[in-house]
């Protein structure tokens, strides 16, 4: 009981500690040491026997990935390029559908394999330049990415590479294309909802005279559109990366198939150097004061500021996901699967519960997909009339809810980027992110239930 009340203290602490913008590292540790003293693991057992190592699997798997996508970030920005197709897409959609547009691009870089862990560094150089062009604030672009890579996208569309979709057909041995019926009711579903919520969060920013802030987050400078490169030097960068990602990622070509993590760190380098040749004489060209400096020199900071822009999301991730790991590790979190096994004895319902209460814990909706397949899906394909396609379906899809807590990891990467506070980073979560899955989730059991998959 101690050890339950100590998660839940943790868990308070780290929700009122980031709405006041204290760091990650400062917020987890927090967490960190409340569970492990109240599950009597010790002050330091805590750090040396479960944070640290948990800390340090992740930088050792992760750390590159992150520090090449801020260089690409900063150097595809700094040439102008992202801000060139920021305008092209602006030009074509105007300040009416510019949200849906950006919400379905978003939607195809996710089902095109792009991970939420890079995504952010893709999407906010162009994203970025179209909020300081309308003057609109910047949590209505961080969360039009937020409703299109966690919706649909994520967990609903048949056969999309990312992780709860995969982790889950995987585990319970099935196609990742499983029941397509139920994941294309879900998307439509999902989809409608985040084009009205980010409509209305649109007119309530207009309503409220909320317009865009400079000097936060990720430096990326203003520019005319006469200072950008052409289309095609601004899209070569990024088209070489994502078809990069995805040969080497499924080892298309002849090429040996490589972990996501070096797919995805390869595939920034080669891109970055692209975006350098392709647009070497942009570097010099950045508006009033900055065109007396050199190309090269320019390039210099750029690299210099690439890699510590990747360094802070880097940093405000392993902390999190190591607090994460202190709470798994916890007796008090075996209380929780005899919780889960007794809420119904309806397979598709209880893998919902499942989802929702260990997203509460993980702050992944990969890692959440992951631990309840490994945990529950053995005696829940056992029950007799069970869909493996369709329970698989409602897991994908589920993973996404209460797996986006205010505590998540990519949260504070996110907001360390895009410079927003958790207050707006989070609340549009919650009406376009988790109460449209929870929705979605809970029409897709019902169906499963009815024996329609």
């Amino acid at each position: 009981m101690l050890g339950m009340l100590g998660i839940v203290i943790a868990i308070v602490a780290l929700i009122a500690l980031a709405w006041r913008r204290w760091s990650a590292v400062v917020c987890a540790l927090v967490g960190t040491l409340i569970v492990g003293v109240m599950n009597g693991f010790g002050v330091w057992g805590t750090l040396t026997d479960h944070w640290l190592p948990a800390a340090g699997g992740w930088v050792s798997t992760f750390i590159l990935m992150f520090l090449t996508a801020g260089l690409y970030a900063k150097l595809i920005s700094d040439s102008g390029a992202a801000t060139r197709i920021a305008y092209w897409i602006l030009d074509r959609t105007g300040e009416k559908y510019i949200f849906p547009a950006l919400i379905i691009i978003t939607m195809i870089l996710t089902y095109g394999g792009i991970s939420g862990l890079i995504l952010i560094f893709v999407f906010w150089p162009i994203a970025l330049p179209i909020a300081r062009k309308l003057n609109k604030p910047r949590y209505l672009f961080v969360a039009s990415m937020y409703f299109a890579f966690l919706t649909g996208a994520y967990g609903g569309l048949p056969g999309t590479p990312q992780t709860a979709n995969v982790a889950a057909a995987e585990i319970l041995g099935v196609s990742s294309t499983a029941a397509p019926v139920l994941g294309i009711i879900a998307t439509v579903v999902m989809l409608a909802a985040d084009l009205w919520v980010i409509s209305m969060l649109d007119k309530h920013a207009m309503k409220k005279g909320r317009t865009f802030e400079e000097g936060i987050g990720m430096d990326i400078a203003g520019r005319s559109a006469e200072s950008c490169p052409a289309m095609w030097r601004a899209l070569i960068p990024i088209l070489t990366l994502l078809a990069l990602f995805v040969i080497l990622s499924n080892g298309y070509l002849g090429l040996p198939k490589m972990p996501s993590a070096a797919a995805v760190s390869t595939a920034n380098v080669i891109a970055s150097i692209v975006c350098v040749a392709l647009n070497f004489k942009y570097y010099a060209n950045n508006e009033e004061g900055a065109a007396e400096e050199k190309a090269g020199a320019h390039i210099k900071k750029s690299i210099i500021g690439g890699f510590q822009d990747g360094l802070g999301p880097a940093v405000a991730m392993f902390s999190m996901v190591a607090f994460t790991a202190v709470v798994a590790a916890t007796p008090a979190f075996e209380y929780i699967t005899g919780f889960i096994q007794g809420a119904t004895d309806q397979p598709y319902f209880q893998s919902l519960i499942a989802t929702q209460i260990y997203g509460l814990f993980a702050g992944s909706a990969g890692a959440t997909a992951t631990a309840v397949c490994n945990t529950f899906g053995t005696q829940w394909l056992a029950m007799p009339g069970v869909n493996p396609d369709a329970l698989m379906r409602v897991i994908a899809i589920s993973a996404s809810g209460l797996s986006t807590v205010p505590y998540s990891a990519g949260l504070f990467a996110v907001m360390d980027v895009t410079g927003i506070s958790m207050k707006e980073a989070w609340l549009p979560q919650l009406f376009g992110v988790i109460i449209p899955v929870l929705i979605a989730s809970v029409l897709c059991a019902s169906l499963a239930t009815a024996g329609i998959a």
